[in-house]
């Protein structure tokens, strides 16, 4: 870390002088959002300086609801508890254990694969709320699927991004090209393998500010997170375009206005076969107005070691990645019952080489002639503003993103010349939206809308000799979209919910060449207005089973391409959309059996879909590659063992192909969509057991199935992938306000191949691989101040 870094810990932590006592007796303006109990009394310690803890893992994962006011700790704890099985016992004038309840009313039963998916606990007093579906609806009310992750148990993993998601959601992959240039996709809606100016088939966000549109996922690293949600797809109606697979959003912790507060964590890495990393971050709370304006910034370092070789220019560890970045948000309550919320984000990636091998060379080494870097510098402004009227809530947010994405490729010939491709991608995004939403009971409410984005992506491209690299054609690529959207949910009879909605968009799309010499193009400007609808039935079979049937559409408008015939020319590929069905289950208790699960059907129809794909040459192109289907099932499992532990498991089968593929693909290829398994699961033995004194174990052991796949479609791509078994544990010792962190990562140190493509350029001779990390051990340490 650098020493101005150093030196801003240093004096944040020696602020921290604020006495817990007088924080636990005086009354402290509180809030919590919705979630598990265990985050509630987590944050409830932070803002008011106190240390709460419960070493009983079903009370840590009963749902709560929002709580906000000025109140003191006992009070807080109170109304927190209200309608629990549960009650605080306090252990001095600063310490509080939460502990079940004489006589519970009610048998409690585990959560649905917590901290991964959670579903409505057994009292009806008490609700998970899925704040993504933009009405704050009950999760057992949502009419589709969705997961609800819980950021401390992500946090226990070190200094992670997206990765640490995948791990924990099997229906969420991505490709591997490295840090900050990947693709996710959710439920199978798996377009191509590489990174051209096709929109994303996700929407992410960060709180209610958009993160990407036509660029790679920005991998933010997950420090100070309180959960992660994820929405599978189509959901076009309530987000609009570029969100056929769903929505993940990534949901902060927001300033705390009446307490002082720093946290500090880090740890260092062994990776086997390559070099050592580590990681550190931390996170300052400040009351600037007490109960009036706080500010919350979070920075983070971390360093991946490399593992791949390249024996030819004699290096070793050579895809070491560095990552640096932070959060910055300050929150203002003026009055009225309005809240206010101005921030910022930054996050530079940068890898010293691609992380992938050849065969011919080794598992873990490859020879090539010219180093390989790639970064992704990626900045965020937003401002949120939102106030309650009773029921109904008021929204607006706004964002503005730029992203620098620039990498270096070898194209090199056989016996030849040291030859360089770069590519760099310069991407602005400005986006808005304003809402008024009314919330109800049993998905009961409504919801209307307006929103405008407007994204500009540069991509340029420079090919010949490693010295002086040559311009060669690149595009740019306009989209503005305008909205209107509106959503409802009626009751039709008893327990029976109908859910409506339909957003209409206008897209003005604008194109261009990117070169020395004009370059004339067919309707470099296009118009597209789409209407999007949904509807969806909700029933509450019993009192702990709701049945849900969806259906719903999303779509991506097009673009502009160099062409993939000649690469001296622009073409215009289309828009395409995706039409889904989806029905399923959801039961905390099946049958009395203890047994929590969900479980999942669903069918869509993809008209025109947009691929990036590689000429023979190896150069990027976009085009459309057919119509296709995907038909997924997935399910999920959770129940209590024994004391303090619980068994998860979670298993997806897709099919996946094109039925009507594109003429210049050739016959014969296999039809398969790329990227995404025919087949994946996960196995969890969750632990949380108490110690000595206030000392908690948590932690887990986890076994990760990745099914065949294929990297792409069209003859030079039908490379088979995946089909490896991915093996973690991590447990943490320690209490409420320090621990000490133990990580493994790929125990059994399997190779496997996340993902076949390293360089797009060699792609067609089938050497490529990329193997998984090697065995990875950290040790890490959290402390609260």
């Amino acid at each position: 870390m650098p020493r101005a870094d150093r030196a801003a810990c240093a004096v944040a932590i020696a602020c921290a002088v604020a006495s817990p006592a007088e924080a636990a007796a005086r009354r402290i303006a509180i809030s919590i959002p919705a979630g598990a109990l265990g985050n509630a009394i987590a944050t409830l310690g932070g803002q008011t300086g106190v240390s709460i803890g419960t070493v009983d893992p079903v009370l840590s994962n009963l749902p709560v609801r929002r709580l906000r006011g000025t109140m003191s700790v006992d009070q807080a704890l109170a109304r927190l508890l209200r309608g629990l099985p549960a009650r605080a016992e306090r252990i001095d004038a600063t310490s509080w254990r939460i502990v079940r309840a004489a006589r519970p009313a009610k048998p409690v039963t585990p959560r649905l694969h917590a901290p991964d998916m959670r579903s409505a606990g057994s009292s009806p007093t008490v609700d998970i709320i899925v704040t993504a579906s933009k009405r704050d609806t009950v999760l057992s009310d949502y009419p589709g699927t969705a997961y609800l992750l819980d950021g401390q148990e992500l946090a226990r993993r070190g200094a992670s991004g997206t990765d640490a998601i995948i791990a924990r959601l099997p229906t969420v992959e991505s490709t591997a090209l490295g840090p900050g240039r990947n693709k996710l996709f959710i439920r199978g809606v798996a377009d191509s393998s590489f990174n051209g100016p096709s929109q994303a088939t996700i929407g992410e966000y960060l709180g209610d500010v958009r993160l990407n549109y036509s660029a790679p996922d920005p991998n933010l690293t997950l420090v100070d997170i309180g959960s992660v949600e994820v929405l599978e797809g189509p959901q076009g109606t309530l987000y609009g375009a570029a969100t056929l697979g769903g929505v993940l959003r990534i949901v902060p912790n927001a300033p705390q206005l009446a307490s002082f507060a720093v946290a500090v964590t880090g740890g260092v890495a062994a990776t086997a076969h390559g070099a050592n990393g580590g990681d550190l971050s931390a996170v300052v709370n400040v009351p600037i107005v007490p109960d009036v304006v706080g500010l919350r910034v979070v920075a983070y370092r971390a360093i991946d070691g490399g593992y791949i070789d390249d024996p030819g220019r004699g290096l070793t560890n050579i895809n070491r990645t560095a990552t640096r970045g932070g959060r910055a948000t300050m929150r203002v309550r003026p009055g009225g019952g309005w809240t206010v919320d101005v921030g910022g984000a930054y996050q530079a990636s940068n890898s010293d080489d691609g992380q992938y091998a050849t065969r011919d060379v080794g598992p873990l080494a490859r020879r090539s002639r010219i180093a390989q870097p790639f970064d992704n510098d990626y900045a965020l402004a937003s401002v949120a503003a939102t106030t309650d009227f009773g029921a109904t809530t008021f929204r607006a947010s706004a964002g503005m993103v730029a992203q620098n994405l620039d990498s270096r490729f070898d194209f090199t010939p056989a016996n030849g010349p040291l030859t360089l491709f770069e590519e760099a991608n310069r991407i602005r995004l400005l986006s808005g939206e304003v809402s008024l939403a009314r919330r109800g009971t049993d998905g009961v409410g409504w919801i209307v809308g307006v929103s405008a984005l407007h994204n500009e992506e540069r991509l340029t491209r420079n090919l010949g000799a490693a010295a002086a690299p040559a311009r060669i054609l690149g595009v740019r690529n306009e989209t503005t979209n305008a909205s209107g959207f509106v959503e409802a949910g009626v009751r039709l009879a008893g327990r029976l919910v109908a859910t409506g909605g339909v957003r209409l968009d206008f897209a003005h799309l604008v194109g261009a060449g990117l070169s020395d010499i004009a370059v004339a193009i067919k309707e470099n400007r296009r118009n597209e207005l789409s209407l999007l609808p949904s509807i969806a039935l909700t029933w509450r079979l019993t009192d702990r089973t709701t049945l849900f049937a969806r259906y719903q559409e999303g779509f991506r408008p097009g673009g502009l391409s160099v062409s993939g015939t000649n690469g001296t020319t622009v073409e215009r590929f289309a828009g395409d959309s995706l039409k889904m069905i989806e029905a399923g289950a959801r039961f905390p208790d099946l049958l009395g059996s203890g047994i929590a699960g969900t479980t999942t059907l669903s069918y869509a129809h993809w008209e025109n879909i947009q691929a990036d794909l590689v000429d023979a040459g190896g150069l990027p192109f976009t085009a459309n590659v057919g119509t296709g289907r995907i038909i997924g099932l997935e399910a999920s499992l959770s129940r209590r063992l024994i004391a303090g532990v619980r068994g998860e498991a979670a298993v997806f089968v897709n099919k996946s192909r094109l039925t009507r593929p594109a003429a210049f693909l050739m016959a014969g290829d296999d039809p398969a969509l790329p990227n995404v398994a025919k087949a994946g699961g996960r196995a969890s033995l969750m632990l949380d057991r108490p110690l000595s004194g206030r000392l908690t174990l948590p932690g887990d052991a986890t076994l990760r199935y990745v099914g065949h796949s294929r990297l792409g479609v069209g003859p030079l791509l039908g490379i088979v992938q995946g089909h490896y078994v991915d093996t973690s544990a991590v447990a943490r010792i320690g209490t409420a306000r320090f621990g000490v962190t133990a990580t493994l990562s790929n125990l059994l140190d399997a190779r496997g191949d996340r993902f076949a493509l390293g360089n797009p350029f060699d792609v067609a001779s089938g050497r490529q691989t990329v193997p998984l990390r090697p065995r990875t051990i950290r040790i890490g340490f959290d402390a609260r101040f």
